[in-house]
């Protein structure tokens, strides 16, 4: 974790069962927000379950050039969630400053593009990302059945992003912002709607961000759980600013008011 999980924060929720509600969809919903689930229900347990331990830390973090209505990144976040990877997520959604930043590193405009340097490996393709994550950080060959329901997946990770084809455009009055000094640092779960949304706001802002993946069975969320007293997320931490924030709907907020037109 990072220096940032020291903050005297703590999560008001006393109730241990409110992340199970949220991704059974158990709460009382809003309609934003069953849409924003659409893409779950589609997807299935993809991204919600750490699967595999990594072998070790990918020091320095892995960074991936995506946005976030790309089904072929959906992939890879969901594999770098199976497993339990952090990573740095620079979007290149149609506009973004990332996307010239991406041809001048890679010679393509082509997500997902994934920068191992731990590895001295950059990768384009979903599925070679994909190999690569779990043979060099997993540490064995990607499991048979999901070799085999590849295009299945593949299928389905589209029909997610047809339904919800949010976060694939920068807003264009940001252009000229500054990009801030240190990257924000989000909480997630791939497959919680409440983490999409906050996801998506990221790369309509055109902001990169520290993801660091607490899926079920995570081995960051006892961590997690002591310094912050449960684990309930989106949670999202702004080192610029200092400010540590939960509830996706208040982050939303944040963010467009502080990094917004």
């Amino acid at each position: 974790m990072t220096a940032s999980m020291s903050d005297p924060f703590r999560i008001p929720d006393d109730d241990p069962s409110l992340t199970r509600r949220i991704l059974r969809f158990e709460l009382p919903m809003k309609p934003r927000d069953v849409w924003a689930a659409l893409p779950t229900v589609l997807r299935g347990p993809r991204g919600l379950i750490a699967l595999h331990r990594p072998v070790a830390e990918p020091d320095p973090m892995l960074v991936l050039y995506e946005f976030e209505s790309c089904p072929f990144c959906r992939r890879v976040r969901e594999v770098l969630n199976e497993l339990d990877l952090p990573y740095e997520s620079r979007p290149c959604a149609r506009g973004g400053r990332f996307r010239k930043e991406l041809v001048e590193r890679s010679g393509r405009e082509m997500v997902p593009y994934l920068v191992d340097e731990a590895s001295s490996v950059s990768l384009h393709e979903s599925a070679d990302i994909i190999a690569h994550l779990w043979e060099r950080w997993g540490g064995r060959e990607r499991p048979r059945l999901a070799r085999l329901l590849s295009p299945l997946e593949t299928l389905s990770a589209f029909a997610g992003s047809g339904v919800r084809p949010l976060g694939r455009a920068v807003n264009r009055r940001v252009a000229d912002r500054p990009t801030p000094e240190h990257p924000l640092e989000l909480w997630n779960i791939e497959a919680s709607p409440y983490c999409r949304r906050v996801r998506e706001t990221l790369c309509t802002l055109d902001l990169p961000c520290r993801v660091y993946n607490i899926a079920k069975k995570s081995r960051l969320r006892p961590t997690f759980r002591e310094r912050y007293g449960r684990v309930q997320v989106p949670l999202l931490h702004d080192p610029n600013t200092n400010t540590t924030l939960i509830e996706s709907s208040d982050i939303i907020a944040y963010l467009k008011r502080t990094y917004g037109p």
